[in-house]
């Protein structure tokens, strides 16, 4: 039962945080350097399962970069209306996985563990888990829909400079090996 729980929460927690969550075009970062706002009060993801920086942020809705762009009213209208709906669809998408694995860890916790049951269960988290990685292509594609060719490389370029420009002001936390005779 336990495992089934760890694996459902590694996979759909990570999706249905990100779809809560209303990141901003400069977005902040918590005590361990992760964009706030990423993960639920209290709780880190374990590294290598966040999302990638930038890939939830809302950049039509920053007056820079809509002014760099040349977003149109129209598309920034667009990428509003498909943001709330991948969010909407994702978060729907996560609770069907969850249901799922609910409804897995009843089935094993039962007298009899009916073996029907329990497969039809797991076709079920499957077929939820699998969803959920579709919305998550469909909310990482819409931008690229909405947007020219221009448009997009500029924003690539401009996203690409974010990212640097974070790396190169972040404090590094490098650990230092205490050896005998040193102070802690």
């Amino acid at each position: 039962m336990k495992r089934t729980s760890i694996i459902a929460a590694v996979l759909v927690l990570p999706l249905m945080v990100a779809a809560q969550t209303n990141i901003t075009a400069a977005p902040r970062t918590n005590s361990q350097g992760a964009p706030a706002g990423m993960t639920a009060p209290g709780f880190s993801l374990p590294k290598g399962l966040n999302p990638a920086e930038g890939l939830f942020e809302q950049f039509w809705n920053d007056p820079v970069t809509t002014a760099e762009l040349h977003l149109t009213d129209q598309q920034r209208k667009q990428l509003q209306d498909a943001a709330l709906a991948q969010r909407l669809s994702l978060i729907d998408g996560g609770a069907d996985a969850l249901r799922a694995v609910v409804r897995l860890s009843a089935l094993l916790e039962a007298d009899q563990l009916d073996d029907a049951a329990y497969k039809q269960q797991l076709d079920n988290l499957a077929a939820a888990s699998g969803k959920l990685v579709k919305d998550f292509g469909e909310m990482v594609v819409s931008p690229r829909r909405v947007l020219t060719l221009e448009q997009w490389r500029k924003l690539q370029t401009l996203q690409r400079a974010k990212r640097a420009a974070a790396r190169t002001s972040a404090p590094s936390h490098q650990s230092r090996t205490l050896t005998m005779g040193d102070k802690p």
